[in-house]
């Protein structure tokens, strides 16, 4: 044997006499190190022994920098290997290949416990570590999409998960939560509206005043376009709202948001309730479609609201402006229950059935998997749900619930009526609220088809509320078939075209929609004017005949809007901009229309989902958000862009 190979042997005898520090130590380097022992006490507490080459390395108490040194720079196998370890409860050094010295490892018990902080992932003062960056994004992300608490990142036990599944990561503070990483990402997603928002030529808005539990009131507004054929729904902005709500302090919030995205002169639709400072913040001028003595009173009564200065930078008109439609529904509906007494009192009675089986833990066992409904004054279908939710319980289970409110057979046969009386404003609510997806040129097939489904109805013993259903689809939605935006809508629909018309107003609408294409491209229509004022050159003799076949821009789009109408509709279940998709070469002024008017939202509900989210953020135990984070929290979490 070999001087060398007896040194070696000697060493590995060493090696196997090598301890463990005695007190229990959190670091895995130990793995790598031991101390001698004489008579049961250790040697040379400050210079523990390398297990793989033997050499002892300076080290006072409990630090281990030099430890850790000492195998990045003469070990790396080791040093790799010690970084890679991701559940350190049982620290076992492996036989190495690459090493001289391979002698046998002791097993180290060490609890688990975070690395040293010498091998956390650098974050100031900005992190170096991709993982760092995308772990942190994915913390940013989880907390805003499922609207959780900003302490979440203060949670000791969230920490201690991401400190087991990645022991070098260092957890982002609150403070950095909301000071940089959501704003951070919050300007992201505006200059990505800001770039998505250039390319669209019109834009519509729903705008709404909201207050929280604390009254403390927010000012939303939604975007919505078309781009390449594709309906684009963005939340702009809710922010808070101070002072009065006067048209004054609207319109100036109004004007802020449209300067933060630059997209002043692209609005051309607005869609809100029917408050009255609402109303007279955005009608300034009269619009174009017709409307009713009541609204007319209303802007007149706004000759005195501030103008911006049109010498200034405003040299655009307040665009036109809708009632929301579903707002509109509402009233028609409630109107009719409310008149009728009957009807009125059988609700009330139906809605303390339900609230005595809601308070009733006897009643709600009975009731088993069945499911009462809670009505809302503020939605009318709340309460088509609530009598739907009874019906579908047996009458036999219903007689086992001992409720001091009894409902006799005649009304449970008017319950039966009710809800088929509402059914077909039902479907109309949930059709023009629809998310994703065309609703303006329902607007006018839906008011006609309640029309038509109203005028059919009866009622056992209830036929007053039918009568005054009719009314007040005359009274309340009947301004809505006079609405142009609408019109073009329906007619550029197609699904629709001129199905929807009576009589004339086919002709109208024809006439409507070419005065609309002509109207958008005065200078083809003028090039092709100007080539056919001059006329051809002829021999004297027939001189007097003039130039009936000069192509005129006129003539051109009417045949467009010709061939289209002429073309059969298409089925119920197609998406309209699909088909414009298809069609912008052979028809392009028509499908610049399409992408204008099919835009327009029917409704606003798009802002009120946002209010339903910020409710979200105020639940107790949350409120503690300032009004700059909670903007942010909501642009993010309702634009959800991905990074």
């Amino acid at each position: 044997m070999s001087a060398w190979s007896e040194g070696m042997a000697d060493a590995s005898n060493v090696f196997d006499e090598l301890h463990p520090p005695q007190k229990r130590t959190q670091s895995a380097v130990w793995t790598y190190f031991g101390f001698k022992k004489e008579d049961g006490a250790i040697v040379n507490i400050d210079a523990p022994i390398c297990r793989t080459c033997g050499k002892a390395i300076p080290s006072k108490a409990s630090s281990t920098s030099n430890l850790i040194h000492h195998l990045k720079k003469h070990h790396p196998s080791r040093y790799t290997e010690m970084q890679n370890k991701k559940h350190p409860e049982l620290l076992v050094k492996p036989e190495p290949s690459d090493d001289p010295v391979t002698p046998d490892q002791t097993v180290i018990d060490t609890a688990p416990a975070e690395p040293e902080a010498s091998s956390k992932w650098v974050v100031v003062p900005i992190p170096t570590d991709s993982r760092q960056v995308t772990l942190t994004d994915s913390i940013v992300t989880y907390i805003v999409n499922g609207l959780l608490p900003l302490s979440t990142v203060e949670n000791k036990d969230f920490i201690a998960i991401l400190r087991l599944a990645e022991p070098f990561f260092t957890m982002p503070s609150r403070r950095d939560l909301t000071q940089n990483l959501i704003p951070h990402r919050t300007t992201a997603v505006k200059n990505h509206l800001i770039n998505q928002m250039q390319s669209a030529s019109d834009i519509c808005l729903t705008v709404d005043l909201w207050s929280n539990r604390s009254m403390r009131s927010f000012f939303a507004m939604t975007g919505h376009f078309i781009s390449d054929f594709e309906l684009q729904n963005v939340m702009l902005s809710c922010r808070r709202f101070k002072g009065r709500h006067s048209a004054d302090n609207i319109c100036g919030v109004y004007e802020d948001i449209l300067s933060t995205y630059g997209i002043k002169n692209k609005v051309s639709f607005i869609v809100t309730d029917n408050a009255s400072n609402i109303l007279k913040a955005f009608t300034l001028f009269q619009p174009m479609a017709a409307v009713d003595d009541d609204e007319e009173v209303e802007q007149d009564a706004v000759s005195d609201l501030h103008v911006v200065n049109i010498d200034e930078e405003m040299m655009y008109f307040p665009p036109e402006r809708s009632p929301c439609f579903i707002h509109t529904l509402q009233l028609v509906v409630r109107d009719a229950l409310d008149q009728v007494g009957s009807v009125k009192n059988l609700l009330d009675k139906i809605q303390r059935l339900v609230s005595f089986c809601h308070k009733s833990p006897v009643a709600t066992e009975i009731l088993g998997d069945y499911k009462l409904c809670h009505s809302n004054v503020a939605r009318w279908n709340s309460q088509l749900k609530m009598l739907k939710s009874v019906l579908n319980i047996p009458s036999g289970v219903l007689a086992q619930l001992e409720c001091p409110v009894q409902l006799s057979p005649t009304e449970f046969k008017i319950m039966q009526e009710l809800c088929m009386v509402l059914e077909p404003f039902e479907e109309v609510t949930d059709r023009c609220q629809a998310e994703k997806a065309v609703t303006s040129s329902l607007v006018i097939p839906c008011v006609r088809a309640l029309r038509h489904a109203v005028k059919n109805m009866k009622m056992t013993g209830s036929n007053n509320l039918v009568s005054i259903l009719q009314n007040s689809v005359e009274k309340h939605l009947s301004k809505f078939e006079d609405m142009q935006c609408f019109q073009v809508a329906s007619t550029l629909d197609p699904r629709f075209k001129l199905d929807w018309c009576i009589g004339e107003e086919v002709t109208t609408m024809k006439d409507l929609l070419m005065g609309k294409v002509e109207c958008l491209s005065p200078k083809l229509s003028a090039e092709y004017n100007d080539c056919s004022e001059q006329p051809k050159k002829r021999p004297k003799l027939f001189s007097y005949m003039e130039s009936q076949t000069s192509p005129s821009a006129v003539a051109r789009t009417s045949q467009d809007v010709i061939v289209y109408l002429s073309q059969p509709c298409l089925a119920e279940d197609v998406d309209p901009l699909a088909y414009w998709k298809g069609n912008q070469t052979s028809f392009p002024e028509l499908a610049r229309l399409a992408c204008r008017y099919l835009a327009i939202p029917a409704s606003s509900a798009p802002v009120e989902r946002i209010f339903s989210l910020a409710g979200n953020i105020f639940r107790p135990g949350q409120c503690h958000v300032n009004d700059k984070t909670f903007e942010d929290l909501l642009i993010v979490k309702c634009n959800n862009i991905e990074q």
